[in-house]
């Protein structure tokens, strides 16, 4: 049984996700730290206090000084790691559903777990093999408010004073509890729609794609601002509305702050997830850089092998200067300084600097068991089909057949839900059609087969 996928442990809560793991995954980071000093907290998921709570015994019984941060969000745990304790955990299931809940690990220095640390927090989780602590060694529970800290190490970073109006949408997740406020210091004119914490998710679902908060749209528009910024579950996710209602691609997001570091450094190596479009290839190498593709849920693994300058997956952003963690506080903050900076509305500054590509990106429900065999099979049909077309394959995260034509085709398996994914971006809308149309149903075929297979 593996524990960990590409961020963190997650599931349903009860299934996969339980006190029981919860305390064992305490006396396995307890153990590995070898009773130093974690730092611990929580989203607002109605099961998080309940696995905090588990969690945290088992750190103390391994002798661990624990640092209980309370409801924040993830990257502000990740900076309060780095900045008070040996370690870090965060209760959260990020974006999944309010059945689900998780939890994440991270490294004194604000990085989270690498795979290879993740394999031993594992085997000592399923070993039992832990340090256990004499009633001597038993150290206290320390609360600590790192909220207004971080805020302040946020404006320090990102040094900008803004008159800008901004609609934030929190998700009713932990962000709300940090980005109003964090706004609001830097001078925006703050309106606020989900923005209290609610582990129920009333308000939308929590993962901010767009079928999940197209009305923004429409209220950005009505409101008249400048910006909209919506966070997921954890806040460290971000996405964006520019100030006539549309919707910024997430690889736009992304491709705009590549663009920004690569002219700031004269060059340097970008490093993106495999999941992501051509449009940041072009912007990066007509600025003197180069990007690298990396598997998904380790852009702080890419940071360290390339020394690279910036990183990202859909959604989320990773700023190495501030921190080696996804930081949409900071994501938020310099999005703001370079729409005033440039002194142009976001719509004119993506238009005149980013290219369009058209991508579309469809789940196909699949259970864990299955996914190999119709991922195995999906590829077979589509390496025939496209075979001609082919220019490269990357195998990392699934597969991704880069075409001739600039166009591509990812399909992988979800680390975090039972789903595979299917990406498809072309140069024109027509051929995206054309290539989404024939791997989502070939996706969809590998997976009915695959279930029926297993049925006889």
């Amino acid at each position: 049984m593996k524990l960990f996928g590409t961020a963190g442990i997650r599931g349903t809560l009860w299934e996969k996700v339980t006190p029981e793991l919860a305390m064992n995954l305490g006396k396995a980071v307890g153990t590995y730290i070898n009773g130093k000093t974690v730092a611990v907290a929580r989203d607002g998921r109605t099961s998080s206090v309940m696995l905090q709570s588990a969690l945290i015994s088992g750190l103390l019984s391994m002798g661990t000084e624990v640092l209980d941060f309370g409801l924040i969000p993830t990257p502000a745990l990740a900076w309060g790691t780095q900045e008070y304790g040996d370690g870090g955990v965060m209760i959260t299931a990020s974006h999944n559903p309010p059945t689900d809940n998780g939890i994440k690990v991270f490294n004194g220095d604000g990085t989270e777990f690498y795979v290879e640390q993740e394999e031993e927090l594992e085997e000592l989780v399923f070993s039992g093999n832990f340090r256990k602590a004499a009633w001597s060694e038993i150290k206290t529970v320390k609360a600590i408010d790192v909220i207004d800290d971080y805020i302040g190490a946020v404006l320090d970073f990102v040094n900008h004073e803004t008159n800008l109006k901004v609609l934030y949408d929190g998700a009713n997740g932990a962000g709300s509890v940090l980005a109003p406020y964090l706004l609001r210091e830097m001078g925006a004119k703050v309106m606020s729609v989900n923005a209290h914490v609610d582990g129920h998710f009333p308000g939308r679902k929590p993962e901010p794609r767009y079928e999940n908060i197209a009305y923004l749209g429409e209220l950005a528009r009505e409101l008249g601002v400048d910006l909209v910024i919506a966070q997921d579950g954890d806040a460290d996710r971000i996405a964006v509305f520019d100030e006539r209602g549309n919707y910024i691609n997430e690889d736009t997001v992304i491709a705009l702050f590549a663009k920004l570091y690569v002219e700031e450094h004269g060059g340097g190596t970008v490093v993106v997830s495999i999941d992501t479009g051509s449009r940041i290839d072009h912007v990066v190498e007509n600025a003197g850089g180069r990007v690298v593709r990396i598997p998904l849920g380790q852009p702080h693994d890419g940071i360290k092998r390339y020394g690279a300058i910036f990183a990202a997956e859909p959604w989320k952003l990773v700023h190495p200067r501030f921190g080696p963690w996804i930081d949409s506080f900071v994501t938020m903050g310099l999005l703001i300084k370079l729409m005033d900076e440039r002194g142009k509305p976001l719509s004119q500054i993506i238009r005149e600097e980013i290219p369009t590509y058209y991508l579309t990106k469809k789940n196909v429900k699949c259970p864990d068991e299955h996914k190999r065999e119709a991922m195995e099979r999906a590829y077979r049909v589509l390496e025939e089909k496209l075979g001609a077309d082919v220019k490269e394959i990357l195998t990392i995260s699934g597969y991704r057949l880069q075409l001739k034509d600039g166009s591509w085709v990812l399909v992988r398996p979800s680390g975090t839900e039972p789903k595979i994914r299917v990406v498809v971006e072309a140069p024109s809308e027509r051929r995206r059609d054309e290539l989404f149309k024939l791997a989502y149903g070939t996706v969809r075929k590998a997976v009915e087969e695959a279930m029926k297979n297993k049925r006889g």
